[in-house]
């Protein structure tokens, strides 16, 4: 019998060790303990409200999370990914309104091929494609291609304001407000002190003037086991200098030193310059896999 739930934030140390465990070196590209851990900046309550578990005989064969309102992002035990009476328990929970809300919503489940069939056959749209990328860490990782002069720091709770001025420049193309800058440290602060932050490791990158124009961090998931880079930024004022491909090679020394078996990332086919950062920091990618769109009419208790 196949069972959903909610769970508390006293089962996350579980639920991460499940996913991790999922983890495999043919990696599908779905949901990696670091986007949970990324996703924790809303804290550990919210974090666990915000996931649902499928489970058989009380083992975990099923992870969602919402990120955002409209859009459940998914993985699965590897040996379920065809498993069709899963995949149809999980449909009529996503399409009866147990999960989703009403409204169009959006579904990311790369890799669950028996789950993508039957959402396809219900008349579900494709989406934007998402490519999924990876560096074998079992080799040196690569020199970097460009000259670009970057010196990359690890970096603590003392350097989060700087951590998040980088990033919010780089995704949005502004410099915070006072109060801005305030909040955003916090969430970082929630994120990096919360139940995922043993997984965590935090780079800046700065350049020859010690001005900090790019931030990474990445996720571990244990020894042989791909790790994440989520998220990897340069300052947008500093575009065009090789900085991008700098730290993405640091990110992936510093998970080859935390025993990963690759840097893993996935990008969106519409942000052409992401993925050509990663080609050139010597990644390889994968059939790309869009997200599926649909609608929900209803929700039940």
């Amino acid at each position: 019998m196949t069972t959903l739930t909610t769970p508390t934030a006293a089962q996350l140390a579980g639920i991460t060790r499940t996913l991790s465990e999922w983890q495999t070196v043919d990696w599908k590209g779905f949901l990696h303990p670091g986007d949970l851990g990324w996703h924790s900046m809303v804290g550990a309550d919210e974090s666990a409200a915000d996931l649902r578990c499928w489970t058989v005989d009380e083992t975990i064969v099923a992870i969602g999370m919402f990120d955002g309102e409209d859009l459940f992002r998914m993985a699965m035990d590897p040996s379920a990914l065809d498993d069709d009476e899963l995949a149809l328990q999980i449909e009529a929970d996503l399409t009866s309104g147990r999960v989703l809300p009403p409204g169009t919503v959006t579904v990311e489940a790369r890799g669950a091929l028996a789950l993508r069939q039957r959402l396809r056959a219900r008349g579900w749209d494709e989406g934007q494609p998402w490519t999924p990328l990876q560096l074998d860490l079992r080799t040196p990782v690569p020199a970097n291609p460009r000259d670009a002069a970057l010196r990359v720091e690890e970096i603590g709770l003392d350097d989060a304001a700087q951590w998040t001025s980088v990033h919010c420049a780089a995704f949005k193309g502004t410099t915070p407000s006072s109060e801005d800058r305030q909040r955003l440290t916090q969430r970082w602060t929630t994120m990096a002190t919360g139940p995922f932050a043993h997984l965590a490791h935090h780079l800046i990158g700065y350049d020859n003037t010690d001005r900090p124009v790019a931030v990474a961090t990445v996720w571990t998931a244990g020894d042989g086991r791909p790790g994440l880079i989520e998220p990897m930024g340069v300052h947008r004022e500093h575009h065009g200098n090789g900085y991008g491909t700098a730290i993405t090679l640091a990110a992936a020394r510093v998970l080859q030193q935390h025993n990963a078996s690759a840097a893993v990332v996935v990008a969106e086919n519409s942000t052409p310059g992401a993925l050509a950062t990663y080609l050139a920091a010597g990644f390889t990618t994968s059939e790309p896999v869009p997200d599926l769109i649909g609608s929900v009419t209803q929700r039940l208790p």
